[in-house]
């Protein structure tokens, strides 16, 4: 009679043991990951509701308890960079964290000029069997498109060396690089990105909702949402589309090959793709990662938010939109991670001659020059020079990493360094000359091979003609006779032109 007691307690007891064992992180906690000096650094996880949580590193021990949902959370305090150190969490089970080092964490996001990995380079076999940089690490996130906040992302640690860099950011790569050989601190770079991604995929859905200015986006949106019923049917629909185009290619292919009767490539869905969809980003490759401590960001993006899309708005309309959405989208990131203003250092949009409507890349330039003056604590890495016309994704991410490097490496870490190019600051008129100062002169300015081109010079009607433009100690003379009342300069306002001024 009692035996069925017995069994029924014993079962209970192992269920009890099974439940009081599942600990749990995110997946951006794993071996060889960098965490921020000298920061309070927070830990976070689920265990069985209620249950001790114990954190050891090396002879310092953090404690907490899990509330009733099972969710908990330490704030490790400010450690110094260096490393190697295992890092022990026990609830129940035990989960040990090993070549864990603390340095500086820069996120690295944005499209595909970002994602653009080491292996797409010029000279990839030459970039990775220079690359022995153990204490460079990074965390490439897997591309995830939500509807709604995610709690994890998926992506592991690893470090850089000849067999791993290939994968990695070329941009963030040399970011790093210089960073780690003129600090001499671990650096950990985690990758966010999505080719092709727009702007408005990467901010908080209620930004969106609460201006009229978006209200195009959130239309089209909604549009998409009564076709396909639901933000994942979407995902679904481009997931299924991407799949059966490499089958149609791979076919495609053999059958040019053999001279056999070749079939229509599958049609693209009638909606915004995956990386396109307001908040989907944002959602699903941001929010995992915001309770992780950080240094601050970097960023290139812009390029899609050039572009006409589908059954939606064209590339300049888009473009003039920018100017609002990307300021927003830097004041988004900040007020949700927590830390105050931290860095954000972004690239201005190369140039590039295909694709864009007239003036549409000029117009993303120009907002993110606007932002540079709006939002405090921010860089722009001139591209203009290193872009190529004929190629949306310019081969040279070494230039461009650096000059991001410049204005943290001032801006962040208080080295005395010309970290910019020169930055217009204002301008006079003196009868028909505009007279134009800028910051960020260096040991001076300079035209590079032949008389400073691409400006233009306008009176009231707003007829802009070709410029003649004179450099006078630190300032840039421009007039045309034809114009006797100048009251607007441009410069280098195109899509695609390369200029000469240093």
């Amino acid at each position: 009679m009692f035996r069925p007691l017995l069994l029924t307690a014993l079962f209970m007891s192992l269920s009890l043991q099974t439940f009081a064992q599942n600990l749990t992180m995110p997946k951006i906690f794993n071996d060889h990951m960098v965490l921020q000096r000298n920061t309070d650094v927070r830990l976070w996880g689920n265990a069985s509701p209620e249950t001790s949580v114990l954190i050891k590193l090396g002879k310092q021990e953090f404690n907490t308890i899990s509330n009733s949902d099972g969710y908990w959370e330490v704030f490790i305090t400010p450690q110094k960079a260096g490393g190697p150190h295992t890092l022990t969490i026990t609830a129940g089970n035990k989960i040990e964290f090993k070549d864990v080092y603390f340095g500086d964490v820069w996120l690295a996001g944005g499209q595909s000029n970002m994602e653009w990995p080491v292996s797409l380079l010029n000279n990839p076999k030459e970039v990775e069997s220079k690359a022995d940089y153990p204490n460079i690490r990074f965390f490439k996130v897997k591309h995830s498109s939500q509807g709604k906040p995610a709690d994890d992302c998926a992506g592991q640690w690893d470090q850089v060396g000849p067999q791993t860099v290939s994968k990695l950011s070329a941009v963030g790569y040399f970011f790093s690089r210089e960073l780690h050989s003129k600090l001499n601190v671990p650096i950990g770079l985690i990758n966010s990105t999505w080719s092709g991604s727009a702007a408005e995929s990467w901010v908080r859905r209620d930004v969106l909702d609460a201006d009229p200015a978006y209200s195009d986006i959130i239309e089209r949106h909604n549009a998409d949402l009564k076709k396909f019923k639901s933000f994942k049917n979407i995902v679904s629909a481009y997931k299924q589309f991407e799949t059966e185009y490499v089958q149609w290619a791979k076919a495609d292919k053999q059958a040019k090959k053999e001279g056999k009767p070749r079939s229509d490539a599958p049609a693209i869905p009638t909606c915004q793709p995956p990386n396109f969809l307001p908040a989907g980003l944002y959602n699903g490759m941001i929010t995992p990662l915001q309770k992780f401590a950080i240094k601050g960001v970097i960023w290139y993006q812009g390029e899609s938010n050039a572009f006409d899309v589908v059954d939606g708005s064209d590339g300049v309309h888009r473009a003039i939109q920018y100017g609002k959405l990307f300021p927003e989208l830097i004041e988004c990131w900040r007020k949700d991670w927590g830390l105050g203003e931290f860095p954000f250092y972004y690239v201005q949009i190369a140039p590039f001659g295909d694709v864009y409507k007239p003036k549409a890349a000029a117009l993303i330039r120009q907002a993110q020059f606007e932002t540079l003056r709006k939002v405090e604590n921010t860089g722009m890495a001139v591209t203009m020079d290193i872009g190529n016309v004929k190629d949306i994704h310019p081969r040279n991410k070494h230039d461009v990493g650096k000059r991001l490097s410049l204005w943290a490496l001032a801006k962040s870490y208080g080295q005395d360094i010309v970290y910019s190019g020169p930055l217009y600051r204002d301008m006079k008129i003196e009868k028909n000359k505009i007279i134009l100062s800028f910051d960020h002169v260096g040991g001076g300015l300079i035209a590079r091979d032949s008389a400073l081109n691409f400006f233009f010079i306008a009176g009231k009607n707003k007829q802009f003609y070709p410029a003649k433009a004179e450099i006078k100690g630190g300032q840039v003379i421009v007039f045309n006779k034809k114009v006797k009342r100048p009251v607007a300069v441009r410069f280098a306002f195109s899509n695609d032109v390369i200029p000469n001024f240093y």
